[in-house]
């Protein structure tokens, strides 16, 4: 029997790597920037502490080691302004090396070489590594007296034992979703495990970036609305402050007594009140610093705007009524005990109708509206400007227009499982029957907005393909001709469309765009910018003699589908004309593609034989009422 001194149990302890001081993630800041949750907990103990500038300007620096030519002379300016301009906010304004401030005081920083930024960069993070280290010693030596930051939850990713159905990554997530989910954020990078370079600045996702939490700076608010914002508006100052979270409300015995199935009830009725809190906050961004600026500003008129932001203000009205109801129900010790009547009054009924109408004609505007703006931005420099000054201020959170306008989107994605997550937690039975039905009722305006949002996106498609159509190639047969040539696509209603090829002959194939509309299949050749329909004949003889050609218009209502026995890729369609039969050969670019063709194609001719021709073919103008931007007048 061996007899172990406490000199060699030291020692064993010192080889064991089980038995430490719990810090040894960070011991340098390359291995706390590996981990997404180490480095969230360090930026949480660094800002409560110090000044974090230094902190903050290393991790930016360290963006400009992946980043093309093009993203770095951006991306410089950007960190200039942020952090060495003599105008940034002083709160993240960092001292700069003598050299570099030499440089930058002899040119502006947009007009240096990107050997240059780099080089500058690379000396300004060097600047700040002696603090960012003296930071990681201080966090060491005050975890071990327990006076860090969320101590339970990091210990918890430490002791994590990754497996296949939790692996590491998932556990690091829901543990950064638990520590941030009672705050508003803003976006700072993040380094994903197994990974050395950073994730960039533009949406605030777990998925995409650590986000520090704002408002831990006493009487510090990095996006406080302006005085001219809060007389238009007082809600937003509501808004651009922390929403109290109910674990930090709650009476310490009232807390002990939840069960855990209660307490994960609650937190996920919270969940729902902060990201219902953060999404009006966000689409009033787009009322005060985007719609009322640029119509006060005389760039776009009341009816462009009204076109561009569809029902804004009643979307913004009925988001708000939510949340206020939501903020009544945690008016009892931020215990939320039935949540049913107030999901149901919001998502059933007629208030769920007039939500899903409104929601739909937001969302179906929201590809058109990018792409005009994106338009308008390269077309008018004094537009251009003011989009990327409003894009600039804190109240974007670093998030452009782009990012925003499909928020309303976004957001009606999340309630379905927000309200099943609920209804998993509840245990009063009619309580979850009302939750369950107000999941269901989220699902079926999903749904109806989804619809439309694709058939608005059919109907832009239409219009691109309307705007580049020659119908030239026709005039083979003069009978076409005359019945196409002023054919107009977006009159129509897509159904489907794809590239297939046309096997004419075996020696001639033709690459095309097939689209199936409500009652023909068309088959246009893209010709440089425009799309052709054009007539194709078996032999040169048939033109010669006049003889009937291919058309590249099928009529759904006397066609019908055949297999291609030698070609599973590919399938026959049959056009009937009253002087005989046309036989098409499609291929797809695979099997499964094929099935899909033949499916969409059936279903619409055993539509047509059931309800005949379509009586009204102008699809865009029955999608939306009022300020319509598809009229063919716009």
């Amino acid at each position: 029997m061996s007899i172990i001194g406490a000199e060699d149990e030291d020692f064993e302890n010192d080889l064991d790597p089980t038995v430490d001081d719990h810090s040894s993630h960070f011991t340098s800041i390359e291995l706390v920037k590996s981990r997404p949750t180490h480095l969230l907990v360090f930026l949480q103990h660094v800002i409560l502490q110090f000044d974090c500038s230094s902190l903050l300007c290393y991790l930016h620096a360290d963006l400009f080691k992946n980043l093309s030519t093009k993203e770095t002379k951006k991306q410089f300016v950007e960190f200039y302004n942020s952090f060495l301009d003599k105008s940034a906010v002083s709160i993240l304004r960092v001292q700069i090396p003598h050299n570099v401030s030499f440089e930058l005081d002899r040119t502006r920083p947009d007009l240096l070489s990107e050997e240059q930024q780099r080089k500058f960069v690379q000396d300004v993070q060097l600047a700040q590594a002696p603090e960012v280290l003296r930071q990681l010693e201080d966090f060491r030596q005050k975890r071990m007296m327990g006076m860090t930051p969320n101590a339970a939850e990091l210990l918890e990713v430490e002791s994590h034992y990754p497996t296949d159905r939790i692996p590491m990554e998932m556990k690091e997530k829901a543990v950064i979703i638990f520590i941030l989910s009672p705050i508003p954020f803003i976006p700072i990078p993040l380094y994903l495990p197994h990974s050395s370079s950073p994730v960039l600045l533009s949406s605030i996702s777990v998925d995409e970036g650590v986000l520090l939490p704002e408002g831990v700076l006493p009487g510090l608010s990095l996006s406080g609305p302006t005085p001219q914002q809060e007389e238009q508006d007082p809600r937003l100052l509501e808004l651009e402050q922390d929403p109290p979270n109910w674990r930090e409300h709650t009476p310490p015995d009232t807390l002990k007594d939840l069960s855990k199935k209660e307490t994960k009830r609650q937190e996920v009725i919270n969940e729902l009140f902060a990201t219902e809190h953060a999404h009006v906050r966000m689409l009033s961004v787009l009322q005060t610093v985007f719609w009322k600026p640029l119509e006060r500003e005389e760039l776009m008129t009341a009816t462009e705007l009204a076109t561009i932001f569809p029902s804004l203000d009643e979307i913004i009205d009925m988001h708000y009524a939510f949340y206020e109801h939501l903020k009544k129900l945690r008016q009892h010790n931020f215990i939320v005990k039935a949540i049913g009547t107030t999901l149901l009054n919001r998502f059933g009924g007629t208030e769920g109708e007039w939500f899903q109408k409104l929601t739909s004609r937001f969302c179906s505007h929201q590809t058109w509206a990018l792409e005009q703006l994106k338009m308008r931005q390269k077309k008018d420099p004094r537009f251009n400007s003011f989009i990327l000054e409003a894009e600039s201020r804190p109240q974007c959170r670093r998030l452009q227009l782009k990012d925003i306008i499909p928020t309303e989107m976004q957001r009606l994605t999340k309630y379905p499982l927000l309200l099943e997550n609920i209804a998993k937690c509840t245990e009063d039975t009619l309580e979850k029957e009302s939750i369950q039905q107000s999941a269901e009722c989220c699902r079926k305006i999903l749904n109806h907005v989804n619809e439309e949002v694709k058939q608005m996106e059919n109907l832009l498609t239409l219009k691109d393909y309307q705007r580049r159509l020659d119908t030239s190639g026709l005039k083979p047969s003069n009978e076409l001709y005359l019945e196409y040539k002023y054919l107009d696509l977006a009159q129509r209603r897509m159904i489907y469309e794809g590239p297939l090829t046309w096997r004419v002959t075996k020696e001639k194939t033709l690459e095309v765009q097939c689209v199936l509309l409500g009652d023909l299949l068309v088959l246009l050749q893209k010709q440089d910018d425009k799309m052709v329909l054009k007539c194709q004949s078996k032999s040169n003889i048939a033109v010669q003699e006049g003889k009937q050609m291919l058309s590249p218009i099928i009529k759904l209502d006397s066609a019908f589908l055949r297999e291609v026995a030698t070609d599973r890729k590919a399938f026959y369609v049959i056009f009937t004309w009253d002087s005989g039969a046309q036989i098409y050969e499609l291929v797809a670019q695979s099997v499964g593609e094929r099935k899909n063709w033949t499916d969409v194609i059936k279903m619409a001719v055993d539509e047509l034989k059931k309800t005949g021709p379509p009586s009204d073919l102008k699809r865009g103008n029955s999608i939306l009422t009022g300020g319509n931007p598809y009229s063919p007048t716009t």
